[in-house]
């Protein structure tokens, strides 16, 4: 029989069938019973009714599970093949795509060439106080962020992440957490209401830091699970979303690598109406806590962000092949020093952005060459039409575009 969800299963086989077979996914050698307790939800509106989260292990999820493992895998092969140079600015261009992603699941604005800023300004260690500065740095050393251990730790990520981009009003008002009432709507609509008291808040964060250290549960399941639970938690008035995706692609980072990990959101951001039904669905009466289609889903979305920078990773290796191939030929063999600095540049353009502006500075410091042999061997560059100076102060040069084409194109 097909394993369906319990809410199809009660209108297609009716109600002994329906109870028969809830008694049969929460007590089965494939079922997993959680410790994490929730209010059952209907038409807006908290029920007095609750629900152990349970889910079981079934062949779709299980094949999911191995998936995302291999796709881990080949990602990691992948980036073994990056010239050392690129890894880290690649990177910081998945942060960028995944803030921005981030973000506009939360309504927020902001642009690409905004988060680059505030990244730089990071990476620099300026002090400056600039919008999504936590962010960017939350992003940038997600695979150093210690599991929780504590409720505070909790408030530190959100202190860290998202507290200068909240507004006063919806600062929390409690000791750690807000103790006020709180609703998610879609409009007309309420989806879903928060736990009602900090009290309760500081309870069930207990409760999750203790399931997230509970290895019984697969590791994928287990973060997944606490993403959802602390969601359901919801302890501030605002930011709930992005400390959450931030939370579970801590534990990923760790688990798989950080490049899984990072494009989460980004697959969210894809497929929004996907990932809000997933949540949804699981506190309705029907379904009785069980998260083994919300699981289904969840990993379905991680594999979509991980196929993504696969197929980037691929196509970008094959035009490096071009890149290699292309300064193989006689007309660099004079020209070393000329040919190991553009190539730098270029592999720059085909893995982060084929418009990227290049520093002189940023060059000394790819080359460890002098500023006098950077200038020279750009002069150079220039004069033969591979690069035009786009800057004078700061002096920055751009691959030319009919040079690219030549490799990437033609």
């Amino acid at each position: 029989m097909e394993y369906e969800k319990l809410s199809k299963v009660f209108y297609k086989k009716g109600n002994d069938f329906y109870k028969s077979e809830l008694e049969k996914r929460k007590n089965s050698y494939g079922s997993y019973l959680t410790n994490l307790s929730i209010r059952g939800f209907k038409r807006g509106q908290i029920i007095n009714e609750n629900y152990s989260l349970f889910y079981v292990n079934t062949y779709r999820l299980m094949s999911l599970n191995n998936k995302v493992l291999i796709n881990s895998s080949k990602i990691s092969s992948l980036i073994s093949k990056l010239p050392p140079f690129v890894i880290e600015p690649y990177f910081h261009k998945l942060i960028i795509n995944e803030a921005q992603s981030n973000n506009e699941i939360e309504g927020i604005r902001s642009t690409k060439k905004e988060l680059k800023e505030v990244l730089e300004d990071v990476m620099k260690s300026e002090k400056k106080q600039k919008r999504f500065k936590g962010l960017m740095k939350t992003y940038l050393f997600i695979d150093e962020i210690k599991p929780f251990t504590e409720v505070l730790d909790f408030r530190r990520l959100f202190d860290d992440l998202v507290s200068d981009e909240i507004d006063k009003e919806d600062k929390p008002d409690g000791e750690l957490f807000r103790k006020g009432y709180v609703e998610i709507t879609d409009g007309p609509h309420t989806t879903h209401i928060g736990v009602l008291s900090e009290l309760k808040i500081i309870e069930s964060l207990n409760a999750l830091i203790k399931f997230l250290d509970d290895e019984q549960h697969s590791e994928l399941y287990r973060y997944m699970v606490a993403h959802y639970y602390y969601e359901y938690i919801h302890p501030f008035y605002d930011g709930n979303g992005r400390t959450g995706r931030l939370l579970v692609c801590s534990y990923l980072s760790r688990y798989l690598e950080r490049y899984s990990a990072i494009t989460f959101s980004y697959a969210v951001n894809k497929n929004k109406t996907k990932y809000y039904k997933a949540l949804e669905e699981i506190p309705s009466p029907l379904n009785k806590g069980e998260t083994t289609f919300y699981l289904i889903d969840m990993l379905e979305l991680l594999i979509l962000g991980q196929e993504n920078i696969i197929e980037d990773l691929e196509i970008n290796l094959s035009k490096m092949e071009r890149i290699k191939d292309s300064f193989k030929r006689d007309i660099w063999r004079e020209k070393k020093e000329e040919s190991d600095v553009l190539r730098i540049m270029t592999n720059l353009c085909v893995f982060v952005n084929e418009e990227a502006n290049f520093p002189i500075t940023e060059l000394i410091r790819l080359t460890g060459k002098s500023r006098y042999k950077v200038n020279q061997i750009l002069s150079n560059l220039e004069t033969e039409g591979y690069v035009k100076l786009v800057s004078q102060r700061p002096k920055e040069y751009r691959v030319s575009e009919d040079f690219l084409e030549s490799i990437l194109v033609l």
